[in-house]
This record gives C-alpha cells, structure tokens and sequence, in this order.
C-alpha cells in the first residue's frame, strides 16, 4: 500500500533535485535559467516541493496507520482503528519532537519522525499498536453492511486496546520532550557523517560507511542523505584539497587522498543509487517476474538520479535480508576497490562540489573536474556491483518459488 506513495514522491524528489532548483543538474546543463521562464520555474518548484512534502515528509503518518491496520488484521482485530490509533500516537511523538525546537518549525507535520527518512520509528509504533490490539482486542469479522448499533459496538470494543496505546504513546511523547531528544533527525547523525566526510583513514571510513548502509537497510536514512559531495566541501580537509586542485589544475597529487567525503559518496553509494540500480537492471535483464519488473520499470529513471525510496519500499530493499550483505557490503567494497585504483593513480581523488541530482554513475566524472578515466572506473564498479548481484538475486527468486508454492498448498489445504 506504500509503494505509490514512494514512488510518486520518488518522481517529485527526481523534478526538485535535478530540474527545479538553481544547483541542480539538468536545470544547469539545460541552462534553464535562460530558457526557462521564471513562472514554470516558480510554479514547478511549488509543485514538487508540496508533493515532496505530503509524500516523503509525512510518509511515517501512513506507515504507522498500515503497519498497524495489517497487524490487527493479522490476527482478525478492528483494524481501521488501530490504524488510526497508530496515526494519533505518531502525531503526538511529532509533537513532542518538535516541541522543544526554539529555533526551527515547531509544526509537528515538519517533525522529523514523520519524515521517509525515520521509517523504522513509524513502522515500530505501528505494528506496537497493532499488537496491542491483537492481545487485548476483540475479534471482529468484516461485515458488507454495518448499522450504526455496529459501528458503535465496534467503537467499544475497540476502546481499551486503544486508550493502553495512547497512554504507551504519551509515555513515549514525555519522554522525547523531557530529555529533548531530537531523535532520528539529521541533527542526531551529524557527528557520523562528518567523521566519515573529514576522515582520510581508510581503517576509519569502511566501519562507518557499513554502519551508514546499516542505518539505510532498516529504514534510516538521513546519514546516507547526508553524505552529499556539496556539503562535504564545507570541511577544512575538504577545502584544502579543492584549493590545492584550483592551484595546481588537477586533484591528482591532494593532501588527502582517501579523505572519505572522496570516497564514500561518489564510489561506494554513487549517490546512495550504487546496489539499488544494479538490482534493477538485473531485474529487467532476468524477466522473472512480471510484478518485480514493472516495479523496476517504475522506478528506474528516478534510481538512476538518486531518488530511490520508491524502489527500496517496492520490492521491498528495507529490511529485506535476503538483500542485507549486499546493500551492506557491495558499497564497502567499492570503497575498497576505488582507493586501491587512487593510490595506484588510475583515478583521481573527487575533490570538485558536484550538482544536485547528479546521476551516480557520472558523480566521480563531475567530482574530478572531467576526468574521463574516472567515469570509466565508475562504468566498471558498477559492472561489477551488477555481477556481485547475480547470485542474490537467484537465491531471491528460488525462495519466491518457494513462498508460492507454500501459499498454493496452504490454499489448497483449507479449500
């Protein structure tokens, strides 16, 4: 039930990174501040900044109302109204987040616990309302036509499961105001992320870039949102490898040539797009699963520009372990391989700022002022996350089989 959502904020997020704004790539190479006039610009950049908004920014709203309203369906419970239980305790967690915050938006709809972003969070709060309804509920069994004697029995029944997870939900709220934890903010991860950006320790880089791909696997995913090439330049060791590549006209003798804003973001995520594009293309190479592949088909241009929680929710990537060591490894080995390639100088380090919305394929081309055997590495290490994807993904489809078969003969069985 998520997945248009994520897909259709997928395509908004793909117009506003890449086309509607003034640092973006396909606005740049387009030279859209020229062609473009300025009421489709204005008026575009509303757009997609609104639907970014009602579908990314609150996308924990319905993750919390689904996740429970599944739960309690599970184990045959009212389950539209642990949904909506669900949607009350998370708004009141938005609350208490953003309560505390003097200096920002004080909005709960701009709390970070609503945002795609913190889906973990969402998905917790819902399958724990959920359960709650499961153990202390009543059975319901779906009816055609409910008269309003019906509905307001089901709103009975329904009375003391929801009541213990509101209260469980205020507890939850107190305490996040009480201790003023800013939790799963981009604010609580910002110490990861510039450990990884300003690092030039390899020893240091590939156990945080494996925590960072972690963190993205559960449904975290601000430190891999962090890790941006334009943001990395901020840092001082970052500042001097680019004024060292100005001074010189070229980044192949930097200071700090394994600095890990270098390394992390341009070859072992490629924009956070690496193992999630590769999946893709295997899948529509394979043409297993009509399903799978029209999920992919969706998905591909957005992926291919780094909007990928489309295809993360679709498959589902998150908290898939079958796609665990990849999602978690193949980045790390990337890494890996590429600062092998700078210290044997096939490649140069990415010192240069590079444009939102940059395919991740092109990032390190851009990174290094046009280096061409850059993209060419950057052609090659996907190839080979592509080749590391093989297995896996056949080890997928045998347990889809699997699953059917099961399902086929449970069916068959109560029938």
């Amino acid at each position: 039930m998520l997945m248009p959502i994520a897909i259709i904020g997928s395509y908004f997020k793909l117009l506003r990174d890449a086309v509607f704004s003034p640092d973006s790539f396909i606005y740049n190479i387009l030279n859209f501040d020229e062609t473009m006039p300025d009421k489709i610009w204005y008026a575009g950049s509303f757009i997609c900044n609104g639907f970014v908004r009602v579908t990314f920014g609150l996308f924990g709203l319905y993750a919390a109302y689904f996740a429970a309203r599944y739960t309690a369906r599970l184990y045959h419970k009212d389950s539209t109204l642990a949904g909506m239980t669900a949607v009350m305790v998370i708004m009141f967690c938005a609350y208490a987040n953003n309560v505390g915050n003097k200096l920002g938006n004080k909005s709960m709809f701009s709390s970070s616990v609503l945002q795609i972003n913190a889906l973990l969070l969402a998905l917790l709060i819902g399958y724990a309302v959920g359960e709650i309804f499961h153990w202390l509920g009543k059975n319901r069994q779906p009816v055609e036509f409910e008269h309003v004697h019906r509905v307001r029995a089901r709103a009975w029944n329904a009375l003391l499961p929801a009541s213990v997870s509101i209260i469980a939900g205020m507890i939850l709220g107190i305490i996040i105001y009480e201790l003023q934890i800013k939790i799963l903010s981009s604010s609580t991860f910002k110490e990861l992320v510039i450990q990884i950006q300003s690092s030039n320790n390899l020893l240091e880089i590939i156990p945080l870039a494996f925590v960072v791909m972690l963190l993205s696997w559960i449904g975290i995913g601000y430190p891999l949102t962090s890790l941006s090439t334009a943001t990395a330049l901020t840092s001082g060791v970052a500042t001097d490898n680019l004024s060292y590549a100005l001074k010189h006209g070229g980044s192949w003798n930097v200071p700090y040539k394994f600095l890990g804003s270098s390394l992390v973001y341009p070859y072992g995520a490629m924009g956070g797009a690496s193992v999630v594009l590769a999946l893709i293309v295997i899948i529509l190479l394979s043409h297993q699963n009509k399903e799978t592949e029209n999920i992919a088909k969706a998905n591909l241009l957005p992926v291919a520009f780094n909007s990928t929680w489309g295809f993360m929710i679709g498959m589902p990537i998150i908290l898939n372990p079958v796609l665990f060591l990849p999602i978690v490894l193949i980045p790390v080995i990337n890494i890996i391989i590429a600062s092998i390639a700078i210290f044997l100088h096939i490649i140069t380090p990415c010192v240069y700022p590079v444009l939102k919305g940059t395919p991740g394929i092109l990032i390190s081309f851009f990174g290094s002022n046009g280096n061409w055997s850059n993209l060419v590495f950057s052609m090659c290490l996907f190839i080979l996350d592509i080749l590391m994807l093989i297995p896996i993904s056949l080890l997928g489809q045998r347990i889809e089989r699997k699953l059917k078969a099961y399902e086929y003969e449970k069916g068959q069985e109560s029938a």
